[in-house]
């Protein structure tokens, strides 16, 4: 009979994780464009529409800046450099 064992690393984050990142001094971490993606790429004009304008910023912005992130992911994915759960990507 097999034996089937669970990871251990789901659940909590590890204190040893902390430890070790908590003396990185980190600049140039990337810009947070969470709340104005759309409105600095698309033009001005399409949000003078106030449907459409809510629509951009409240749909598919968000969308968006989910897309961006999960490929800064895949990019972390695939270097073998740095750990598998790391969150300061660019």
């Amino acid at each position: 009979m097999a034996i089937v064992r669970e990871d251990r690393r789901k659940g909590f984050p590890s204190r040893y994780k902390v430890t070790y990142e908590n003396g990185w001094d980190l600049k140039n971490t990337g810009y947070d464009y969470d709340k104005i993606l759309l409105n600095r790429t698309l033009s001005d004009y399409l949000f003078k529409n106030p449907n459409l304008g809510k629509f951009l910023t409240d749909y598919l912005n968000p969308i968006m800046v989910f897309f961006l992130n999960r490929a800064k992911y895949i990019r972390v994915f695939y270097n073998y450099a740095v750990p598998k759960d790391y969150q300061k990507i660019n």
